[in-house]
């Protein structure tokens, strides 16, 4: 039985899977902005990981946690008993779950942060309040996709050339932060992740069905 089943019902639980249909939005939307326009990520990249720690909320921390103790228990484990080693040399500049060596990097994929799955596919907003989109500062120029250029692109440009508008960051991440309206402080995700791992395991064990 999975720790989402054994939280069910839970403060905890409703959090997860609130955020899990937030995060299927997002992934829908990613989707249909880049059937759209053509632009994908290069395989293997990860430089947006490079020295980079997320600052994450309570529903994003407990998401990452259930993932991990489904997923990557031994891993989860380690990060709260202290015994947990990085994989990237200079962790201490940058997210403790990110593999330098691996051709993947990111080695909580499916459980990962709301910004580490908004990055890349995403726009803003200028003052008027219309959508932008900007291909990503890392993308690589011999391999840049057309009818991309390395410039912003605006609401009406997207609309004339694609038919659609990239999702827009903010919208997205205020969709997170309602989930938890009370509690909108953020932490470094080494130290929010192990705080939800312990409360996850603390609550599973009244489950009736362990």
């Amino acid at each position: 039985m999975g720790i989402r089943e054994k939280i069910e019902g839970t403060y905890e639980g409703e959090i997860i899977e609130k955020l899990d249909l937030v995060y299927k939005k997002i992934a829908q939307e990613q989707k249909e902005w880049r059937d759209a326009c053509g632009f994908d990520c290069v395989e293997g990249c990860g430089k947006c990981c490079v020295n980079f720690e997320p600052d994450i909320l309570e529903s994003e921390a407990l998401y990452l946690a259930s993932w991990m103790l489904d997923n990557k228990r031994e891993t989860a484990e380690k990060i709260i008993d202290g015994t947990f080693i990085p994989a990237r040399t200079g962790a201490e500049n940058g997210c403790i779950l990110f593999d330098e060596v691996s051709p993947y990097h990111c080695t909580v994929y499916n459980g990962r942060c709301c910004i580490c799955r908004l990055f890349g596919y995403s726009g803003d907003r200028g003052k008027d309040g219309k959508k932008r989109f900007k291909p990503c500062k890392f993308y690589p120029e011999e391999k840049k996709a057309l009818p991309f250029e390395r410039r912003q692109y605006s609401e009406e440009e997207m609309l004339s050339k694609f038919s659609n508008t990239a999702p827009v960051m903010s919208d997205s991440m205020e969709q997170v932060v309602t989930i938890t309206p009370d509690n909108t402080e953020t932490k470094p995700l080494r130290e929010a992740l192990p705080e939800a791992i312990k409360r996850l395991l603390f609550l599973s064990q009244f489950s009736t069905a362990c």
